[in-house]
C-alpha cells in the first residue's frame, strides 16, 4: 500500500461524505478524522492486511473492492466494498489479524488505529464506535441471510 498524498483534502472529504460509515459525523468532525488518519492507495492484487499481523489497524474502504482470504484456502471468504470496513477484530481486541485482505481492483482505504482513536474528542470516539457497531450488525444480518439461502438449496 502506498500513502495517498496526491489527493486534495477537499476531494478526500467529498469521498468520505458519500460513505455511510461517516453519516453521523459533522463536516468539522470528518475533517478532524481525516487529519488524524492516513489514506492509502492499494493496487489490484496488493495486500491491505495479512493474516496474523499484530497491529490494531482498522481500514474503511473508500473505493474499490477487497477480498478476504485465509491461509491455505483457495476460495475467498468474502468481498468488502466501498463503505465497508476490515480489521475490526484486532482493532477492538488487539489480537492478530484473522485473515488476509487483498485488493481485487485499485482501492483507497482509510486507516485508523486504536491509539489515534483514543486521542480524539469523546464525541468523535462515540460516533466512530457507533458506526463500527452498525457496520458489524449489518454484516451479521447479511451473513445470516447467506447461511439461510445456502440451507435452502
Amino acid at each position: 500500500m502506498l500513502p495517498l498524498n496526491n489527493i486534495s483534502k477537499l476531494k478526500l472529504l467529498e469521498i468520505v461524505a458519500r460513505i455511510p460509515f461517516f453519516k453521523l459525523f459533522t463536516i468539522e468532525q470528518r475533517e478532524l478524522l481525516l487529519h488524524h488518519t492516513k489514506a492509502y492507495q492499494c493496487k489490484a492484487g496488493h495486500i491491505v492486511q495479512s493474516e496474523l499481523d499484530h497491529n490494531s489497524h482498522f481500514y474503511i474502504v473508500l473505493s474499490g473492492t477487497i477480498e478476504i482470504i485465509k491461509q491455505g484456502d483457495t476460495q475467498a471468504l468474502g468481498v468488502i466494498k466501498a463503505g465497508q470496513f476490515i480489521g475490526e477484530g484486532s482493532f477492538i481486541k488487539k489480537r492478530p489479524k484473522s485473515a488476509t485482505a487483498r485488493a481485487l481492483d485499485n482501492a483507497i482505504v482509510l486507516c485508523m488505529d486504536q491509539d489515534t482513536l483514543h486521542g480524539l474528542p469523546h464525541v468523535i470516539k462515540d460516533k466512530f464506535k457507533d458506526a463500527v457497531i452498525e457496520g458489524m450488525a449489518e454484516r451479521i444480518v447479511y451473513l445470516t441471510e447467506q447461511i439461510q439461502q445456502a440451507n435452502d438449496i
